[in-house]
């Protein structure tokens, strides 16, 4: 790490002398961009440019004498691997906020500077109130002293356009356009501001490649109410122009800026959401006239609904997607576990099956291929310098997914390699307890993803054990594998449960430096009917993965007798709509694999 660590202590003795220079105490910076992106452009990395951590959440705090680098339990050992604990504390957040942090740390009478294109009022008000007790404050300054120092900073991508059909997206873009700007309409407002990518795109009925991992076109929006886009994106892009839809005007990305001022000089009323869209662009707005209507951006629950074409096309991917965990699970079982082979052949060779189908279009986000050890880290990160050899017994865990034409997939499995110890088999079947458990839930309407998490932990709370990340997140069609604003968690699932919602049912269990587990299948919100004598009807889930659970890893005399028959339904499930794709020892080692259990 010794490079590395000068690398990055010159980094950081230039952002406090440049922090200096501008008579800032301290600088804040959260890892996202303008458009709130949870995967970034590499131009965009700003976090990893300046403190070597790569995990996917993070917020940098630099002060004169101390650093601090926050992430989420996801990432408790890989930040402690990645930064340099002689630049950077790390801490999580849900044990010590940055906010929190500051309230001790901020020099008195101190300034904190933040680039306002990274953070919304909501956060910049939040900083404020900390620092209140150290008569300190915040101040934004551009441009981000980060992106100043980084001189070697790649240019922004300008990936290719392709074009949804109705056969894919269930919907042209102009009807789309048409019922959100009626929305927006009714909430007192001319124009829309959007600046997430994800929301512009579902929009357009367009993908793109700016974005690993994610087929987004990075770009902001302006929606009339009359459903005409203005849309700001960087050009030249091989496809942008030849399948624009209709009522929509393409503009340089620079131009949002100048845009927003002209709608304040007209006096325009702008719905924008306040926890959506940063504070650069509120403030351009306000300050040159315009009133701003601040409400929840429409596109956001809108897109979350998937209609009946995106429903079906997330059960046809199911199939196809299942298929290829299947012949990887198939590959897996004959592997030599002498060394041989490391964890990036186990990820390269998932790719590469969901490669064979031909609606295919890559990975839905880094695959995780984690053995023994390294299955700990729940969002670990298969490099060469840390690639595991499998060799002898221990669990390996592979999270993976793929982007394809009609829809986005996220499925983990945990399976033993050679024999697994009884705590191993003990703690994988509480975990599965739990995750079916949630997927067997009835409830009703209204009711959001905080208050059903408990479901999937109480089997491990009951042994006194836990996992340190959500239950369940948003999975969107084509598009951002992590979706809001369903979200099943401890914190911050506040959003109401609704029929045509895709989200994840993936609980854990990690013993540091030995093993990780993790169960997970997407799940689709559906119409569950009234039971007799209720009073309310109720919502329910569709297990929509398709892919066995390694039998060798459960107790059966430890699941519950609903859950015992649960998962036997659900392996037959899989074999019959699987095996008539499958033949020979693929076939047969599928038939083996979904046997009920005990048999």
């Amino acid at each position: 790490m010794a490079a590395k660590t000068s690398v990055h202590a010159g980094r950081l003795a230039a952002l406090r002398e440049e922090l200096r220079r501008r008579g800032l105490s301290g600088w804040y910076l959260p890892r996202t961009d303008a458009h709130g992106s949870e995967y970034l452009p590499p131009h965009e990395e700003r976090v990893r440019w300046l403190t070597g951590f790569s995990g996917s959440f993070a917020v940098v705090v630099v002060l004169e004498e101390r650093a601090a680098v926050f992430t989420d339990g996801r990432y408790a050992l890989q930040v402690r691997e990645e930064v340099d604990p002689e630049l950077f504390e790390t801490h999580l957040v849900h044990e010590t906020p940055p906010a929190k942090w500051l309230a001790g740390a901020m020099p008195e009478g101190g300034v904190l500077g933040f680039d306002p294109f990274l953070l919304t009022r909501g956060e910049a008000e939040r900083l404020a109130k900390a620092l209140r007790r150290r008569r300190a404050g915040v101040r934004p300054s551009e441009p981000d002293p980060v992106v100043l120092l980084w001189t070697d900073r790649p240019p922004a991508p300008r990936g290719p356009v392709t074009w949804l059909d109705e056969r894919h997206a269930g919907e042209a873009s102009l009807e789309r356009r048409r019922r959100i700007g009626a929305k927006v309409a009714e909430a007192g407002a001319e124009w829309s501001l959007h600046t997430r990518a994800d929301g512009l795109c579902w929009l357009l009925n367009a993908r793109g490649e700016d974005i690993p991992y994610n087929p987004l076109v990075l770009g902001f929006g302006l929606l009339h109410r009359s459903g005409r886009l203005r849309w700001f994106v960087a050009e030249p892009r091989t496809g942008l122009r030849e399948g624009l839809p209709p009522e929509v005007e393409v503009e340089p990305y620079e131009a949002i800026g100048p845009a927003l001022e002209e709608l304040g000089r007209q006096g325009a009323a702008v719905l924008a959401d306040p926890a959506q869209v940063h504070l650069a662009f509120l403030g351009r707005l306000e300050r040159s006239g315009a009133l701003v209507v601040e409400e929840s951006d429409p596109v956001t629950c809108a897109k979350a609904v998937k209609n009946p074409v995106e429903i079906e096309g997330a059960r046809r991917a199911a199939v196809r997607d299942g298929l290829a965990v299947v012949r990887f699970l198939h590959w897996l079982e004959s592997i030599p576990r002498d060394g041989s082979l490391t964890e990036r052949d186990v990820a390269r060779r998932i790719d590469e099956e969901r490669a064979k189908d031909p609606l295919f279009r890559g990975p839905s986000f880094p695959t995780i291929a984690g053995f023994g050890p390294n299955g700990a880290i729940v969002h670990y990160a298969v490099r060469p310098e840390t690639a595991r050899p499998i060799a002898g017994d221990g669990l390996l865990l592979v999270d993976s997914g793929g982007q394809y034409l009609d829809a986005t997939t996220d499925i983990t499995r945990t399976v033993a390699l050679g024999t697994p110890t009884d705590e191993q088999r003990e703690r994988f079947t509480r975990v599965l307890e739990g995750h079916i458990r949630l997927a067997t839930l009835r409830f009703p309407r209204g009711t959001t993803g905080t208050q059903i998490d408990a479901l999937a932990r109480l089997p491990l709370w009951e042994a006194g054990l836990d996992y340190e990340h959500g239950t369940g997140h948003g999975v969107g069609s084509f598009l951002c594998v992590h979706e809001s604003p369903p979200r099943v968690s401890k914190r911050g699932g506040d959003a109401s449960l609704e029929p045509g919602m895709i989200l994840s049912d993936e609980p854990g269990y990690y013993r540091e430096e030995a093993y990780g587990i993790r169960i997970e299948n997407l799940l689709l919100v559906v119409e569950a009917g009234r039971p007799e004598g209720g009073e309310r009807d109720l919502l329910g889930f569709e297990t929509l993965t398709l892919a066995p659970i390694d039998r060798r890893l459960v107790v059966p005399e430890l699941l519950s007798p609903p859950a015992r028959a649960w998962l036997d339904a659900y392996h037959r499930r899989v074999f019959e709509t699987l095996a008539p794709h499958l033949e020979g020892p693929v076939r047969r080692w599928l038939e083996a694999a979904c046997a009920p259990l005990g048999s």
